[in-house]
C-alpha cells in the first residue's frame, strides 16, 4: 500500500481527510474537492461542485471528476452540465468534435498505459468510463486542455515525466507515512482477495485511501509546478477568460479533482469568491 497513494496522485484523484486536516498537514481554509463517507447503511466516494463568482458576477464551477464512477454519477453530472451557458473540459489532445472515437490523448502512444489503467479498474470495481458515460459533443462543452504535443512540451521545458511525477509522490507519501499501517493494509488486502465481493471491498479500501492523498499535493506541485497539474491549469483558465470576454457568466470547469486545489488558488487571486459546495455520490457502496 506504500505504493497505492502515488499511484492514486498520477491517476488524477486528490482530497484530504479530516485527520491529515486536524493534524496541520493541509490548510486548514483548503477547500475538500473529493471525500469518502462511511454511514452504517453503506460507504461513498464523492466529488465536489465548488461554486465561485466574481466581482462582476461571473459564476464558475469547479466540478470535480472521477474517471471511473457508478453510471448515476455520470448521469447526475449530464443533467447539471445543461444548466451552464459553456463547460469547459479536460483532455489532453484533439478536442472532441475532431476526433471519431474518444481515447485519453487521442492515441499517443507514450499515454496509452492510462487509458489500459483506467479500463483495468473499471472492470476490476465493476465501474463506468466517464469517457463513455459524459456527453461530451453536448453544444455547451469547449474544449480546455493542452494538446498532446503541447503537454510534452510542457513537460520537456520542466524536466518531468510520468517515472519523476511518481518518484516526488512516493517521497511526499514516505515523508508522511504511518509504519504501522503496512501491515493492516496487507491483511485487509488479503481478505479482499478471499472475498466473495472483491470489486465492493477494493472500492471501499481505494475510496478511503482517495480520501488522504491532497498531503501529496505540496511535494509534487513544489517547486516550479509540473505540467500535469499546474500547466493544464493555467490553460483552462485562460479559455474560461476568453469565455468570460465573450459574455458568458455561468461556466463550469470539468477536471479531475486533483486540479482544484491549485485552481482554486489561482482563482482566488483573480478575485474570485468562494460561494458554496455541494456533493455528488460517485461511488456507492453497500454496507
Amino acid at each position: 500500500m506504500k505504493h497505492l497513494l502515488p499511484g492514486l496522485f498520477c491517476f488524477a484523484l486528490l482530497s484530504a481527510s479530516a485527520e491529515e486536516k486536524k493534524a496541520g498537514a493541509v490548510s486548514p481554509g483548503a477547500t475538500d474537492f473529493i471525500r469518502f463517507v462511511e454511514t452504517d447503511e453503506g460507504d461513498s466516494l464523492q466529488t465536489a461542485v465548488v461554486s465561485y463568482e466574481s466581482p462582476a458576477g461571473v459564476i464558475v464551477d469547479l466540478v470535480g471528476a472521477v474517471h471511473i464512477a457508478d453510471k448515476k454519477y455520470f448521469e447526475a453530472l449530464n443533467k447539471r452540465f445543461k444548466g451552464y451557458e459553456v463547460v469547459l473540459y479536460e483532455l489532453v489532445g484533439r478536442p472532441v468534435e475532431e476526433r471519431e472515437t474518444l481515447k485519453v490523448a487521442d492515441g499517443e502512444k507514450k499515454l496509452q498505459w492510462l487509458g489500459t489503467l483506467q479500463e483495468k479498474m473499471r472492470s476490476t470495481l465493476k465501474l463506468e468510463s466517464q469517457l463513455q458515460c459524459i456527453d461530451y459533443r453536448a453544444k455547451n462543452f469547449v474544449h480546455a486542455d493542452l494538446t498532446t504535443d503541447g503537454f510534452f512540451e510542457k513537460q520537456e521545458e520542466k524536466k518531468e515525466n510520468f517515472l519523476s511525477l511518481w518518484m516526488k509522490a512516493a517521497l511526499a507519501q514516505a515523508a508522511t507515512a504511518d509504519p504501522n499501517k503496512a501491515n493492516s493494509d496487507m491483511a485487509l488486502i488479503m481478505t479482499m482477495l478471499m472475498s466473495k465481493d472483491s470489486s465492493t471491498d477494493l472500492k471501499r479500501l481505494l475510496g478511503s485511501e482517495f480520501d488522504r492523498v491532497e498531503n501529496l499535493m505540496a511535494g509534487v506541485e513544489a517547486g516550479n509546478g509540473t505540467a500535469i497539474i499546474g500547466e493544464r491549469n493555467k490553460h483552462a483558465l485562460e479559455v474560461m477568460e476568453k469565455q468570460v470576454a465573450a459574455g458568458k457568466k455561468r461556466i463550469a470547469i470539468f477536471y479531475g479533482a486533483a486540479h482544484f486545489p491549485d485552481m482554486e488558488q489561482r482563482l482566488l487571486k483573480m478575485g474570485y469568491k468562494l460561494r458554496k459546495t455541494e456533493w455528488e455520490k460517485a461511488w456507492d457502496i453497500d454496507a
